[in-house]
Formats: C-alpha cells, structure tokens, sequence
C-alpha cells in the first residue's frame, strides 16, 4: 500500500509538475540526503532499484515524509503523514482503546486528505477501492483477535512461491494458469498418497528422511 500506491503517485505527481528527469533527480537527492543515525537506513544510490524486499519499505517509510516535504502539497503530505501514523498503531504490541480511537482518527484523516490525489489525475484510473477499504476492518478484526503483532503478509510469500511460481516455470509460458493448476492439483494429489502410503507401511522414507514428494 505504501510503496506501490502512495509512494508510486508521489512520483506520478512530481513527474506531472517537474517533468521526468528533474522528478527523478528530487526523489533520488532526498533518499540521499538522510544523515547517518542510528535505526536510520540510508540509500546512497536513491530508491531506484528493481527489486523491493519488506524491509527496504520499512526503512523507507521511516524517512519518506521529510524528504518529500516541500516537494508536493501540504494535503499529500497529511494524507502521507496520516497513513504512516496509521501503519505504526496497528503494529503495537499492545492495542488499547486509546489506541483503536487513534487509529480510527488515522483513517479519517487519510481519506479526508487523499483525495488530492484524485484531483491532480493521480491514479488517473482511479482508487483501487478494496485495497483502501479493507483498513476500515483493522479496528474489528484487532477487537475480534487481538493485537496483530509480527503478522505480516510475507508469510504467505512461501505458498505463493509454491503455488504460483514455480509451476509458473514449469509452464510452457503460454497460456499458462491451466497448466499450473493441473500441476498443483497433480502434486496435491501425490502429496495424500504419500501420506496414505505411509500410514499403511507401504513407503518407507529415505535414509535421511527427505520427502519424496515436496510438500
């Protein structure tokens, strides 16, 4: 949500009012200008890399609003500033009342602020309006099960490499969402036999104890 929505219009909206290169040169100087502090990553090179892990995120979001500052409007930026807010409430780990009324302030600011993105044109298809959405639910889901400490949606990164991408792979690449799921459903059905075969006696497993199908 942070990087690949608010983060991405910042720089839809600074290439609108700069044009390209000079949109680029903003972003890029004022990652590289974070002084050296403890728990502060810096990025010498800007944030203009390929490949984004979780923690590059995290690290950004730590230093993000004062280095875009000054560089959009003042309602971007509280709509940016209510959003982080929101984000660094629910990962307490403890939540208390207090806690649940702050973070139903959080949201209320975000949503009465974001909509400068949708006056400039940005996105310019609109809001994906269940992504936004699904945070109305986070004072429920907290009250129902408590406090969502160390949950992260990088848990399920394992299953989505299991399930989507390696069968990707062995797809033949063309209209492939038919093959891999003939061949989750394949493996599926290997892993329950093994399992079946096993309880029976009829398999017994290798001297170092590895699957013989994968899991």
């Amino acid at each position: 949500m942070f990087k690949d929505h608010l983060v991405t219009w910042v720089g839809e909206y600074l290439v609108i009012e700069h044009g390209k290169q000079r949109a680029a040169e903003i972003m890029a100087d004022d990652c590289r200008a974070v002084p050296s502090f403890p728990g502060l990553r810096r990025f010498p090179k800007g944030r203009s890399f390929k490949q984004w892990t979780g923690d590059d995120t995290k690290a950004l979001m730590k230093l993000y609003l004062p280095a875009i500052a000054g560089h959009i409007p003042s309602q971007m930026v509280r709509a940016l500033s209510a959003y982080l807010d929101f984000c660094y409430l629910v990962r307490r780990s403890v939540i208390d009342e207090v806690t649940l009324v702050a973070i139903d302030d959080t949201l209320a600011r975000y949503h009465a602020n974001r909509v400068i993105f949708e006056v400039e044109g940005i996105p310019p298809t609109g809001f994906s309006h269940s992504q936004h959405h699904s945070r109305v639910h986070y004072r429920h889901l907290i009250e129902e099960f408590a406090a969502p400490n160390g949950l992260c949606s990088s848990i399920t990164k394992s299953k989505y490499i299991k399930a989507v991408k390696e069968p990707w792979r062995r797809s033949s690449r063309n209209e492939a969402l038919g093959q891999m799921l003939l061949a989750n459903h394949r493996l599926d059905k290997l892993a329950e036999v093994q399992v079946n075969f096993s309880a029976r006696g009829m398999l017994q497993a290798s001297h170092n104890d590895t699957p013989l199908i994968p899991l």
